[in-house]
């Protein structure tokens, strides 16, 4: 067996550079934050070759002191830190002290800084573990870190590099990272001499429009909270949004761009009932916390961090989005109409002045929870008690502006294909998807219900006999209880067989069989437990999709106008709970623009 020898301090760096530096790209994000933290506010980025060539850092600092210069590139030396406690409350980017030091321990490493106090630049090299002394260079101002030919000495690490398109695409987006996360410091990026990007001193709005463009914040929702040492702000993308895509997801904790799993989950819930399933989200997240609440010393890459309360920050971020999507200033899903071949249509500004609309009847409606003038009696149930809200359509120019807004949706003018409803509005013509809209309109008062307890049960005369297998028969016994709440009661009538002798009433007997299978099937799926818990959106789902009118339902206009007054009411009435669109909204200026009247 060798014996046991202290490894020489260049092997430790270079062991330590493979932790820390793994491409171009972890090398420029150490030195983005090192200009950072010195307080520049104009950070200029040059990079060659995809940043194999050469990656150079000129930042506007206050510079460093001649005789700090070659302590800056030895390891465990910073001025971020000189305490444990300083380490609880960090606020600084960097601090660990090893990210220079393993850098120039693999690369031609270049440090050129003026401070302010001195009377000329000075500058130090590396290469090979050799640190030359100061010498003299020609500085106005600030800090020049130069790294070359990466990886030149240690050709293991270089054979894992890609080409030059993909790692500067690597440092395209640390450059992005950075701009996003600072919006007062101007940044510029060039490639092989040609410039790529900046970035001006501008709004967090306006930086995030011209850093990663404004499709993806023209289809998203501005979000903004606040707590005791607790805030979010940024964009979350529209459920309809169309590119959802994972490389769109950035989230910064105290200016740190970081990857989080416990607020990654709560984002993930707060659009479970809203986001087509197997969507990506979209959001751009800006988080300030206590740094005291937050351990950022978790990986030397500092791109995780550990939350003292995670579930505080769990359930913080959840209702924080949560709020905001089930908002009534609500952003418009993009939808195309059949006939409109050659553009999309321009709703978002009519949406939001109809949403304004759509505000004053929420405030003035009331929760549409088994009341007896809503969808449930006017569609599903048979009978009356419903006094309707319609009004005859042909009266519509005669109705003052007020009177209009007081009907964001408009009323019915006719049923397409027996799965659109047609209205007119203030603006123009509205189409509905009915099933969509009342299935919104059912889930919604299916949280509530349960939330309440208060599922309503009509009993049977005649039980309806279902036809199950012995798995989910057993299902069936063991979670009797739970069946209750949700609204059936039933009884053994065979081996394989129960009898329904009560079903929620809001549901047609001759779905039963199916909607039962179905919910069987997600409790098996979720478990007992979790349903009424994490997973009980799942379910009501399933009852509300099978509750919901069909397709080729013939519906009276009275019966579309009480369907409109509904979505009126209900929260998150754009969305079904698939996060599919329920009506997009046509503008009269539209129509005439397709008929080119006036031309």
């Amino acid at each position: 067996m060798a014996s046991i020898k202290p490894l020489p301090d260049i092997l430790i760096s270079q062991i330590a550079a493979g932790e820390v530096v793994e491409r171009p790209a972890s090398v420029l994000k150490e030195l983005i934050e090192n200009s950072i933290d010195s307080g520049a506010n104009e950070i200029n980025i040059a990079i060659n070759e995809g940043g194999m060539r050469e990656i150079r850092v000129t930042d506007n600092g206050p510079g460093i002191p001649k005789n700090e210069l070659q302590l800056a590139l030895s390891r465990h030396a910073t001025s971020k830190i000189s305490a444990l406690t300083h380490l609880e409350s960090i606020v600084s980017l960097g601090f660990r002290g090893e990210a220079l030091a393993s850098i120039a321990s693999v690369s031609q490493f270049v440090l050129s800084s003026k401070h302010k106090l001195e009377a000329h630049g000075w500058e130090i090299t590396a290469e090979g573990g050799r640190v030359s002394e100061p010498s003299p260079c020609a500085l106005d101002r600030g800090t020049v870190v130069s790294v070359k030919n990466l990886y030149y000495n240690t050709p293991a690490r270089k054979k894992f590099l890609r080409s030059q398109n993909t790692e500067y695409g690597h440092c395209d987006e640390i450059y992005k990272q950075a701009a996003l996360a600072h919006p007062t410091i101007e940044f510029t990026i060039s490639h092989n001499g040609k410039p790529r990007r900046r970035a001006s001193n501008k709004s967090i709005e306006t930086r995030i429009r011209e850093t990663l463009g404004s499709d993806l914040t023209d289809a998203s929702i501005w979000l903004e909270e606040g707590a005791e040492e607790l805030s979010i702000q940024g964009f979350v993308q529209q459920p309809a949004y169309e590119k959802g895509a994972k490389d769109a997801q950035y989230l910064f904790i105290n200016g740190r761009y970081v990857r989080d799993r416990v607020i990654s989950h709560a984002i993930k819930q707060a659009f479970s009932d809203v986001l087509h399933h197997g969507k990506a989200i979209s959001y751009i997240l800006f988080i300030k916390i206590n740094p005291r609440l937050v351990d950022v010393n978790v990986h030397p890459r500092k791109t995780e961090v550990r939350f003292h309360q995670s579930q505080a920050i769990h359930q913080f971020v959840f209702h924080a989005i949560e709020k905001k999507l089930g908002s009534v200033e609500r952003v418009s899903p993009k939808s195309t109409h059949s006939f409109f071949t050659d553009r999309k249509i321009a709703i978002s500004s009519q949406y939001s002045r109809l949403q304004d609309n759509l505000s004053l009847a929420l405030e003035k409606g009331t929760s549409p929870l088994m009341s007896s003038n809503n969808a449930y009696s006017a569609i599903t149930a048979q009978g009356g008690g419903y006094e309707p809200t319609s009004r005859d359509i042909s009266d519509w120019n005669e109705i003052g502006d007020n009177q209009k807004r007081e009907f964001p949706l408009g009323f019915a003018l006719a049923q397409l294909s027996g799965v659109y409803i047609l209205a007119q509005n203030h603006e123009g013509l509205i189409i509905i998807d009915m099933h969509a809209a009342h299935e919104r309109i059912v889930y919604e008062q299916l949280k509530t219900a349960l939330d309440l307890k208060e599922i309503p049960k009509q009993k049977l005369l005649i039980p309806i006999n279902v036809k199950l297998d012995l798995t989910q028969m057993a299902v069936v016994h063991e979670n009797t209880q739970l069946l209750n709440t949700l609204g059936f009661e039933f009884s053994n009538s065979g081996p394989e067989n129960i009898a329904l002798r009560a079903i929620p009433s809001f549901l047609e007997p001759g779905k039963v069989p199916e909607l039962v299978t179905g919910v069987i099937k997600d409790i098996m799926e979720y478990g007992a437990t979790r349903v009424l818990q994490e997973n009980r959106n799942e379910i009501l789902s399933t009852l509300a999709c099978h509750s919901a009118v069909r397709a080729n339902r013939k519906l009276s206009v009275e019966e579309m106008n009480n369907l409109l007054r509904d979505m009126e009411r209900t929260e998150r009435s754009d969305q079904c709970n698939h996060g599919r669109p329920t009506w997009f909204q046509i503008s009269l200026s539209e129509l005439d623009d397709r008929f080119m009247r006036g031309q």
